[in-house]
């Protein structure tokens, strides 16, 4: 049995995550920041009798990451797994992006993973084994219009997890990142919820393009199942890889992204019609994407 420790669990690929890890007989302390949306991981762990402890955790906040670590420690006295999930997703144009919605994203998505990141390593260390899921996305690897702070985030995300890999090795400490592609979680409601009107927008092309891959990614995409599959294979995987792909689309838009060159990625712009546009799409990325 193994000690886990999950931010962001009150739905979506962390609720999945905690359930899925519980199921197979780990003891998971379920973190998210208000335990007033807990309710149906509450539900679910009672009515199955599952090892889930509920953990409130703030990972904007240095005091609550701290606190909520040194609960599971004083009451269990080890930790093996840090599952890093908690994060936000909003789509914007660059020129859109106020500093205030840039600084939120980059505290919760890089500057909260790496306040848990610290306040667990110091355990691991002393264990001399542990291990580190940083939920990253293929956003990691791409960078798509109307995504870019978020995209931004993600590649540091991947970049401080790379190199942390390397640091805490030789410890005795895995560090793996988890790539989903479009995965059907209430982060992505509403993200496009939020997207903004493509009315009067200089980026009206990409505003609406990213509203119809978004859009039809909710009626097609991944369930969270699916990523938590990835997570648990990963974790106990006997020699993990840095890097795993969650979702046939993932490995679809990471694969043909690699393909082209940055001036075929960047181009891809200039269609004047959506039609054209979308034909180009699926001839970079065949198979795996269901397009409008």
């Amino acid at each position: 049995m193994k000690i886990v420790l999950i931010t962001g669990t009150s739905s979506g690929i962390g609720l999945a995550t905690a359930l899925r890890l519980a199921r197979a007989g780990d003891r998971v302390y379920a973190s998210m920041r208000d335990l007033h949306r807990a309710e149906t991981l509450r539900q679910t762990a009672t009515a199955e009798q599952l090892p889930v402890e509920l953990v409130e955790l703030d990972v904007d906040r240095e005091n609550s990451v701290t606190g909520a670590v040194r609960q599971v420690l004083d009451q269990e006295g080890r930790l093996d797994v840090l599952v890093n999930n908690a994060g936000i997703a909003p789509f914007n144009p660059i020129e859109a992006a106020s500093d205030d919605e840039v600084k939120r994203v980059f505290e919760t998505n890089v500057f909260g993973a790496l306040r848990m990141i610290r306040a667990v390593l110091p355990v691991m260390r002393s264990q001399r084994r542990g291990t580190i899921v940083n939920v990253s996305s293929v956003a990691g690897r791409l960078g798509p219009s109307c995504m870019g702070v978020y995209s931004a985030s993600k590649f540091a995300l991947e970049a401080a997890s790379e190199s942390l890999a390397r640091e805490v090795f030789p410890h005795g400490i895995r560090v793996v990142i988890i790539e989903p592609g479009i995965i059907v979680t209430p982060i992505l409601e509403k993200a496009l919820a939020n997207l903004p009107s493509e009315v009067d927008s200089p980026y009206s092309a990409a505003i609406r393009r990213t509203r119809k891959i978004f859009a039809q990614g909710q009626e097609n995409g991944g369930h969270p199942d699916l990523v938590a599959e990835v997570i648990e294979r990963a974790i106990a995987a006997p020699d993990p890889k840095l890097r795993y792909l969650a979702g046939a689309d993932a490995a679809v838009l990471v694969g043909g992204r690699a393909r082209m060159s940055d001036e075929e990625w960047i181009t891809m712009e200039r269609h004047a019609t959506d039609d054209e546009y979308f034909t180009e799409f699926a001839t970079r990325f065949p198979a795996g994407l269901q397009l409008p």
